[in-house]
C-alpha cells in the first residue's frame, strides 16, 4: 500500500485545513446502497409524500393487492421477493408477472426527488470521481440526485445492480442512457433495466445489461480502500449477489488494512455476524445515521479521514458536512474541496 503524508503537521494529529487543502490519489470508497438507505434518506417520503416501501410492505403501498386477490394469490405475511419467485416459479410466463412488474415500475417511476438538498444529493457530493455508489434499489433516487450535480461538479459512478425505473439499455451497441432515451447508433429506443428477478434463480450473468454492471462494482471492489454498507441487510435469498461482492472485494488481498462502515439501524454485533466474511481485521465501523459516518465527516476526503488514523495511527480532525443548508450554500462550502482537487489533478 502507498504510504501517505501531511506535511508540515503535529505527528499526532491532522487539522481539516491540511485535509481539505491536500487530497490524496487514493484508491475509491465503494458504497453500497440497500432498501434502508432510501427509506432514511426519504422518511417522509418523496417530494408528493409518496412512501418508499420496503420488501416487507411492498404489496400494499405500490398497490398490488386488488391485483393478486383478484388472481385468487394470498399474499398475506411473505415478503415480496419470495412472493414474486413462487408465482415465477409456477408460471414464469403468465400475464399475472407482467402486470406486477408494470405496476411497481409506475410507481417508481412517478417518485420525484425533493427540490431542496436530500441525504442523496449529500452523498453524491460527498465522493469524487475515483468513487462508487452502487444500489440495489428501483427508486430513482440516486439517479436523480447525480444527474442533477454531475454536469457542475466532479462526482462518483453511479451503478444499479437490480436495474432501475430510470436506466435503459441499447444491448446491440452497449448504450445506456436515461428510460426513453434512443439510441445514436440505431435510434430505436433505449429498453428500459429489467427489476424482477425470481429469488432462487438470480443468474446476473444472464442480462447483459445488470452483467455489465456487475463487471463494475466487481472491479471496484477489488480496487476498494474503503466499502461502506448503507441500509443493506444481504439477504439469504441473495446469496449470489452476496458471494459476487465477497470474492471482489477479498481476491486481492485478506483486507488487513481497509477499512468497513456499516450504516444501518439494526445492532452493530447482528450486522457484524451478517458482513463477517467481508470485514478487515478490527477496521469495522457502525453507525446507525448516514450524518455519523465517514463520508459525512469527511466530505470528499472519506478515505483520507479514515486513512489517518487507521494506518498513520494520527487523528483526523473532522469537518461535518452541514446538512440543513441550501444549495448554494452547500457549493459555496464545497468549493475549496474541489478547487484542491483540481490543483492535485493539475500538479500530478
Amino acid at each position: 500500500m502507498q504510504k501517505l503524508h501531511y506535511s508540515h503537521e503535529n505527528s499526532a494529529r491532522v487539522t481539516k485545513a491540511r485535509l481539505i487543502s491536500e487530497p490524496k490519489n487514493m484508491r475509491p470508497h465503494v458504497v453500497i446502497l440497500g432498501a434502508g438507505a432510501s427509506v432514511a434518506a426519504f422518511p417522509q417520503g418523496d417530494a408528493t409524500g409518496k412512501i418508499l416501501p420496503t420488501m416487507d410492505n411492498l404489496v400494499e403501498v405500490v398497490g398490488l393487492r386488488p391485483i393478486l386477490e383478484d388472481s385468487g394469490v394470498d399474499y398475506h405475511n411473505q415478503n415480496f421477493e419470495e412472493l414474486y419467485s413462487q408465482l415465477h416459479e409456477k408460471e414464469p410466463n403468465s400475464p399475472l408477472l407482467k402486470t406486477i412488474e408494470n405496476t411497481i415500475r409506475k410507481y417508481f417511476e412517478e417518485l420525484q426527488l425533493p427540490a431542496e438538498p436530500s441525504l442523496y444529493d449529500h452523498l453524491v457530493l460527498s465522493l469524487r470521481p475515483k468513487d462508487i455508489v452502487a444500489t440495489f434499489n428501483w427508486d430513482p433516487f440516486l439517479y436523480d440526485a447525480w444527474e442533477r450535480h454531475r454536469y457542475e461538479l466532479p462526482v462518483p459512478d453511479i451503478v444499479h445492480l437490480h436495474g432501475n425505473v430510470r436506466i435503459a439499455c441499447c444491448i446491440e451497441h452497449q448504450v445506456q442512457g436515461e428510460n426513453g432515451m434512443y439510441c445514436p447508433h440505431c435510434d430505436n429506443k433505449l429498453t428500459p433495466s429489467r427489476l424482477l428477478y425470481p429469488v432462487a434463480i438470480k443468474n446476473y450473468a444472464d442480462d447483459p445489461f445488470i452483467k455489465s454492471e456487475w463487471k463494475m462494482i466487481e472491479s471496484g471492489l477489488r480496487s476498494a480502500f474503503t466499502l461502506t454498507i448503507f441500509g443493506y441487510g444481504a439477504p439469504e435469498t441473495d446469496k449470489e449477489a452476496f458471494d459476487l461482492m465477497t470474492n471482489a472485494w477479498k481476491g486481492k488481498s485478506p483486507r488487513e488494512l481497509e477499512t468497513m462502515e456499516i450504516i444501518d439501524t439494526k445492532e452493530k454485533q447482528a450486522l457484524i455476524e451478517r458482513w463477517k466474511p467481508f470485514i478487515p481485521t478490527f477496521h469495522c465501523m457502525h453507525t446507525k445515521d448516514f450524518y455519523e459516518s465517514g463520508i459525512a465527516h469527511f466530505p470528499r476526503r472519506s478515505c483520507e479521514g479514515l486513512y489517518v488514523p487507521t494506518v498513520l495511527g494520527q487523528f483526523a480532525e473532522p469537518y461535518p458536512l452541514p446538512k440543513e443548508i441550501k444549495f448554494k450554500e452547500l457549493m459555496s462550502w464545497l468549493e475549496p474541496l474541489i478547487e484542491a482537487e483540481r490543483s492535485m489533478a493539475k500538479n500530478a
